[in-house]
């Protein structure tokens, strides 16, 4: 927050007796023993890379402080009296460098005959860095990538800022693919890829380390990850039955830094360093398959459906098309459980108290690696059965013909199976259902220092049993939908 003198504009001859290591640049922060009245040098800095007063890199900045006379770190400032009266320069802020993306996206095709092709493409996409929330608390902080002032002004008492120097998040995208018709009509295909992902700058929030004057906490551009797997597709138009069906199977792999900005927010606001492993991201699914079949029965000449024939006297019937321009779709989907970290259970002396107390902060401890479990498969069936009517509306034109509409009359399940998805766990019990407190120990102790044993029990499980941890019910809904 105040301008500070670096190795270049130093004269440590004159001013410390002494020679400046040669391997520290001009550019490097330099650090004293007291910044009202400095005697020696103690140490460099050069971006996040921090040296001793021999020029050695060292991995704790802290040891600096054991040489200054307040056991603080000092940068060399250029004016002390501004950081004793709070001032703080203009000169300490830069303008934004304007970022300049490009994004080239090239496909290539080659077609090795009139049924078969190879296929592959590269692009690259980037975007500018999103506000969102990130923090504790409800209301978090937004619009992490403005300049606020007041930021600075308040951050003895609030030690995130906003970062307005945030660079674009990269993604680079490559895929290989192989297509092939599989029968003389070319009404089924076969479809295989190879894709490979890459995601770079992505936002995480970092601590600042030993900044002067306080320690804070941020975001940066430090998180990467890659995403790649292997996907076939299976792919039969409309045949003159009315049946059409696509299938498709991914295998995937996703693992980074991290899956969110906030993710390393609580390890960099409790002064750990910052998490640079990679681990399985959140949205990690292994497997995933969808199978879409369309069944329609026509109209007109290519109606497929059962007739109903209507005799009038003798001589006169007249034919219904009952299921004209009637139409069903179902889509079914199954994937493996996306991950979740698990924590130590209770009975194996865990800090935590019970999940579901409200007004205590938990903090769990971690059992195994992060991201180290995996939810249950999930299955999903939905249905839409639908039919179109032909609407005439408005006066006859000069043709002879009034104006049409298209009115589609739809029914649509979702979940038709009404499956109970879990989409969330108590993570020391891997169950939707239990949290493991009441069957620990420290549980126990509780229960029985209760008025009412069965009462506590009974609100107890009543609170843990929270219907976010599931996928939505059964849907049914009934609609119109106009196209004119």
């Amino acid at each position: 927050m105040y301008e500070a003198k670096t190795a270049g504009e130093v004269n440590f001859a004159n001013e410390f007796n002494m020679t400046r290591p040669s391997n520290i640049g001009d550019d490097y922060v330099v650090y004293v023993d007291n910044k009202d009245n400095p005697t020696k040098a103690v140490g460099f800095r050069n971006g996040n890379t921090w040296y001793n007063a021999d020029g050695a890199v060292i991995n704790d900045p802290s040891v600096l402080s054991t040489n200054t006379v307040d056991g603080a770190i000092n940068p060399y400032l250029v004016d002390p009296a501004a950081a004793k009266s709070k001032t703080i320069s203009s000169k300490v802020f830069e303008d934004y460098t304007p970022q300049i993306n490009v994004m080239p996206r090239v496909a290539f095709s080659f077609p090795i005959s009139d049924v078969a092709n190879f296929f592959a493409h590269y692009d690259i996409l980037t975007q500018r860095p999103s506000d969102g929330g990130v923090g504790s608390g409800s209301s978090g902080i937004i619009n992490y990538g403005r300049f606020d002032p007041t930021d600075y002004m308040f951050i003895y008492n609030n030690n995130f800022i906003n970062n307005p120097n945030l660079k674009p998040e990269r993604t680079t995208d490559y895929e290989l693919g192989f297509s092939q018709v599989l029968n003389e009509r070319k009404n089924s295909a076969i479809t295989m890829t190879a894709f490979y992902r890459e995601l770079r700058n992505m936002m995480q929030a970092v601590q600042v380390y030993q900044a002067f004057p306080v320690t804070y906490t941020t975001l940066d551009n430090i998180d990467f990850g890659t995403v790649k797997g292997f996907s076939v597709a299976y792919d039969l138009r409309r045949m003159a039955s009315g049946v059409q069906l696509t299938a498709n199977y991914t295998l995937q792999f996703a693992d980074g830094t991290g899956s969110t900005a906030s993710d390393g927010y609580n390890l960099a606001s409790s002064g750990q360093p910052n998490l640079r492993t990679t681990h399985p991201l959140d949205y990690d699914q292994r497997h995933a398959v969808v199978l879409n079949i369309d069944y329609r029965f026509g109209s007109g000449a290519d109606y497929n459906g059962p007739m109903w024939t209507l005799h009038k006297g003798t001589d006169k019937e007249k034919t219904f098309k009952i299921f004209e321009n009637v139409g069903a779709n179902v889509i079914a989907r199954a994937g493996s459980g996306t991950p979740y970290s698990r924590q130590r259970n209770y009975t194996q002396g865990d800090a935590n108290t019970q999940n579901v107390v409200i007004g205590v902060a938990q903090r769990g401890n971690l059992a195994g690696q992060l991201n180290g479990s995996n939810l249950p498969w999930n299955y999903k069936l939905d249905l839409r059965i639908d039919k179109d009517l032909k609407v005439e509306w408005g006066k006859k034109g000069d043709d002879g013909a009034r104006k049409q509409s298209n009115l589609n009359i739809y029914l649509q399940v979702l979940n038709v199976l009404n499956a109970k998805n879990i989409i969330n766990v108590y993570k020391a019990t891997g169950s939707p259902k239990d949290d493991g407190y009441l069957a620990s120990p420290r549980g126990q102790l509780s229960l029985n220092n209760q008025t009412s044993v069965q009462s506590y029990v009974d609100l107890y499980n009543v609170k843990v049993q929270d219907p976010s941890y599931y996928s939505q019910a059964r849907v049914i809904r009934l609609g119109l939908l106009l196209d004119f």
